[in-house]
């Protein structure tokens, strides 16, 4: 992945690599140039046996706004493009087999609070906000925000927060769930790689099976979601990564 570094972010790899941060580092990164990047970026980890989890951090305090003037004198075909760059980007966050965690310590507004909202998990500092303001701009959410924040916040909070551009501090955000937690901002490096390094001592296959079915599933009925969930767990069992972890899980209990 060093070689996917670009003007956008840089890549650092811990624990044999299992873990990747990905960290912003300049502001708006979110333009066009910025999405794609992302896009390829999140592409190439795909295909990346070794990454167990991904943490995306900012290294510039507007890494997660958008860049206003860019959006400025869009055409409607312009903002089309600009749409679709922003869903693709999503896509390949939710398409990444291993989990994605947000660790937010500035604002996140419009297409930034997209992408928290984009991720597996979001952890933030005292000092982050976050909004889905687009309707100050006379427009809406364009990377998926309407319908994750639903998933998120549920249907009345996320109605209220679209529809009056309110930006909520981050301990309201924890309250409404668009976060799990809020540390200081010394902190939130060290918690969210607590975090990923106990998504990696865990089976990749079954985190990255699990992973599918919540995103897949949400929104689809208990029938689509039974369906998927038996086939997931019957096509994990037989392997040797499988018959290890579940000998040592029972040895571990008793059995």
């Amino acid at each position: 992945m060093g070689s996917a570094d670009s003007s956008s972010f840089s890549v650092q790899r811990l624990d044999g690599g299992s873990i990747v941060t990905l960290t912003l580092l300049r502001a708006q990164c979110l333009d066009m140039a910025g999405k794609h990047d992302l896009t390829a970026a999140f592409e190439a980890l795909s295909q990346d046996a070794d990454a167990r989890a991904v943490i995306i951090a900012s290294g510039h305090p507007q890494a997660l706004l958008v860049d206003v003037g860019e959006l400025a004198h869009m055409t409607a075909a312009d903002a089309l493009s600009y749409s679709r760059a922003g869903q693709h980007l999503m896509e390949a966050i939710e398409a990444l087999p291993a989990p994605v965690i947000a660790a937010v310590s500035g604002p996140a507004l419009g297409g930034g609070c997209e992408l928290v909202l984009g991720c597996d998990l979001a952890v933030c500092s005292e000092e982050a906000t976050f909004g889905q303001i687009e309707v100050n701009g006379g427009v809406v959410p364009a990377f998926g925000g309407t319908w994750r924040l639903v998933r998120r916040v549920g249907y009345q909070r996320a109605c209220q927060m679209i529809y009056t551009a309110a930006i909520l501090d981050a301990r309201s955000a924890k309250a409404t769930g668009i976060v799990l937690d809020v540390v200081p901002r010394g902190e939130l490096l060290a918690h969210c790689h607590g975090l990923a390094t106990q998504i990696a001592g865990a089976s990749r296959a079954a985190v990255a099976e699990a992973k599918r079915i919540l995103t897949e599933s949400s929104g689809r009925g208990p029938e689509t979601a039974n369906s998927m969930e038996q086939a997931a767990f019957s096509s994990l069992f037989g392997t040797p990564d499988q018959r290890l972890r579940m000998e040592a899980f029972v040895a571990g209990h008793g059995g």
